[in-house]
């Protein structure tokens, strides 16, 4: 294997467990008249790691192993396997996340199973390699580590945080109907959801909400009804589970009209009867601006506002205006649950910009939830980057 040569700082924080090499940590590597290519991560001509660098990355090197490494198919399959184990026990028939890149030592690399099928993501130009290797052995290494079979593959390799890594985006099949995959159905604790696992969202569903999605849920049915918003619905996996739950009516808000086609699959799924639910299209912001109904409970769970740090500080006051405007929208004593995915974002100032929210509409809140994302979602504690998600849930004092 090549060698790239990197800083002692980046050598120290490697062997503390940071997978992550930036460009400016280089200082010399070994050609090999490719732009992206595995390598061995050298201090002082020592192997301190094996990974995969980029040169056209900020984040230039990404590791897979300390130390040295002699067979990288045997690594892979091997990281495969611990990744599964830690998923173990899997219900039956229930989706999960069984790779989540970096917190399992696989960075740029995720798998998602939504029985019978999996979807294979990859982010990074690095762990474009590997994709024919884990093709060919997924199902296998599946079968044996969780005793389930797959009857389709689909390959997601178009999230635009490829961008950075100067490679193009695909979608491709590995095996399985294309037809039966794009309409597919995820099933989480008595509700079903409408997934499209070759064009939906991410890999076709957010399964990093599941947790949150249950607490949701259980505040929801002490309700004994009641009037939800679900505000960036996507395939409405708020609003169906509130509505599972006993809601009265939900108001299901996205922009995207394919957004709005899942949730109609779920609505149907779930023969759930026509007046408990409508259906919104458009901006959130121009509907919040607009509305005046005001709600039990309000769920506001955008996409990343943050995707660097450089627009960290605008990003900050779209929370806050989406926050303000939501808060508007609810009943005294109603639930607003929100959320950030940025990892750029704090859990700290997350509260900070909610606390500010509520301060500038004249009003106060309680904390009734704080949580984050699902347990197969694992948090690796030396990398701050692996613990992205914030869900807080704020209930609307009544003060006389």
């Amino acid at each position: 294997m090549p060698a790239v040569e990197i800083t002692p700082r980046a050598a120290r924080r490697l062997a503390g467990g940071y997978l992550w090499v930036y460009s400016n940590e280089i200082l010399g590597r070994e050609d090999q008249g490719s732009e992206v290519y595995w390598c061995r991560f050298t201090r002082d001509r020592r192997t301190v790691g094996v990974g995969y660098f980029n040169r056209h990355s900020l984040i230039a090197g990404r590791a897979v192993a300390f130390g040295e490494v002699s067979d990288t198919r045997r690594l892979m399959v091997d990281r495969l396997r611990r990744a599964f184990d830690r998923r173990r026990p899997l219900p039956k028939g229930q989706a999960a996340r069984l790779v989540f890149s970096e917190a399992d030592l696989l960075p740029g690399l995720v798998i998602d199973f939504y029985p019978p099928y999996a979807v294979i993501q990859s982010t990074t130009a690095g762990m474009d390699i590997m994709l024919p290797l884990l093709e060919e052995v997924l199902a296998g290494v599946l079968a044996e580590a969780l005793g389930v079979s797959l009857q389709g593959v689909v390959l997601r390799c178009d999230a635009g945080i490829r961008q950075l890594e100067a490679v193009g985006s695909f979608n491709r099949v590995a095996f399985g109907e294309p037809a039966a995959m794009s309409r597919a159905e995820v099933q989480e604790s008595g509700v079903s959801y409408a997934a499209d696992l070759m064009a939906g969202q991410k890999t076709g569903f957010f399964l990093d909400q599941r947790d949150n999605r249950l607490h949701f849920g259980s505040l929801v049915r002490e309700m004994s009804g009641g009037r939800i918003m679900d505000l960036f619905c996507y395939s409405g996996g708020w609003g169906l589970r509130a509505l599972r739950e006993g809601a009265q009516h939900v108001t299901f808000v996205d922009q995207s009209r394919e957004a709005l086609q899942l949730v109609e699959r779920g609505l149907s799924a779930n023969r759930i009867p026509a007046e408990k639910a409508i259906l919104r299209g458009g901006d959130v912001f121009d509907f919040l601006a607009h509305d005046a109904t005001l709600y039990d409970a309000v769920v506001a769970d955008p996409p990343a506002f943050v995707k660097s740090r450089k627009n960290l500080s605008k990003a900050l006051k779209a929370y806050q205006k989406l926050n303000r405007l939501a808060w508007r929208r609810l009943r005294p004593g109603g639930i607003l649950f929100t959320c950030s995915c940025s990892h750029h974002i704090a859990e700290s100032d997350f509260l900070g910009l909610l606390a500010a929210a509520v301060e500038k509409e004249g009003g106060l809140a309680h904390i009734v939830y704080r949580g984050g994302q699902a347990q197969d979602h694992p948090m690796l504690l030396s990398m701050p980057e692996t613990a992205y998600l914030k869900c807080v849930g704020l209930r609307k004092v009544v003060d006389s």
